[in-house]
């Protein structure tokens, strides 16, 4: 539903997609994998262990970004790594530890979500002059291409006519929006910085938990949530400090020192 008028769109201006061609490719292979890869393994496996293997992105973003942008790492930037991960093991597993030597496909397919995440980062921030609308747009072309194969293995949703309008607008209000949104904001700052500061999206999964479904956080998901603050705030101020004009948006310059 995204995917073919988003595409149409891209169409008619494909003259403004030249030199673009390989980050079109790599936002088409890594950001749709990214969601194919997270959707199966959530649906299929434990929400609690997939979360805490995704949230590994962060470590993988900082060290792609050290190898393939040139961006310093320092330890501003280990740190804040180290205590987003933490924080969101604490808030996502409750403490409770997973054996690394006992992977299952559910857990590969989640890593690897991570990964591509990580490396759709990268992407973003290599190329700065593609448009974000063409951006989603690939990642939107990535999720319906690499979905396919898994369709033949899934059995057709059983949905009333009525279920339809609101997972049309689902799809254009919430998925579309949240999309356009990281294009636009993970193409415009370091990917150390966006990788640390997208784990925040653990703190309003474990509210909403609480206000919709009655789970109260317990005083380890509370120290998790100040872990994430902890690092998104570690890496803001040292953005903050050394400034670059970039198409009218203020960035740090290079990277994390």
């Amino acid at each position: 539903m995204l995917a073919l008028p988003a595409g149409w769109w891209s169409w008619k201006r494909r003259g403004e997609l030249r030199r673009h061609h390989w980050t079109l490719i790599g936002l088409l292979v890594f950001g749709g994998w990214t969601n194919v890869a997270f959707m199966l393994a959530l649906v299929h496996g434990e929400v609690v262990r997939i979360l805490l293997l995704f949230y590994l992105s962060p470590v993988w973003a900082i060290f792609a970004a050290r190898i393939f942008l040139r961006e310093a790492v320092g330890w501003r930037g280990a740190l804040a790594a180290a205590l987003a991960v933490g924080g969101s093991a604490l808030v996502v597993s409750h403490g409770q530890g997973f054996s690394v030597s006992d992977l299952s496909t559910n857990d590969l397919l989640s890593i690897s979500s991570g990964f591509a995440f990580a490396l759709s980062n990268v992407v973003l921030r290599a190329d700065e002059a593609l448009g974000d609308m063409h951006r989603a747009t690939s990642v939107w072309w990535g999720c319906v291409l690499l979905a396919l194969p898994f369709v033949w293995f899934q059995p057709w949703p059983s949905l009333s006519p009525m279920q339809y309008p609101y997972l049309l607008g689902f799809s254009w209000l919430w998925i579309a929006g949240a999309t356009l949104a990281i294009q636009y904001g993970v193409a415009r700052m370091p990917v150390s910085v966006s990788a640390v500061i997208m784990p925040f999206e653990v703190i309003v999964g474990a509210l909403s938990a609480w206000c919709l479904a009655g789970e109260k956080p317990g005083l380890l998901e509370v120290l998790g949530g100040v872990l994430i603050l902890s690092a998104a705030l570690l890496q803001i101020t040292r953005s903050q400090q050394h400034p670059v004009s970039l198409g009218g948006v203020d960035m740090e310059k290079g990277g994390l020192q």
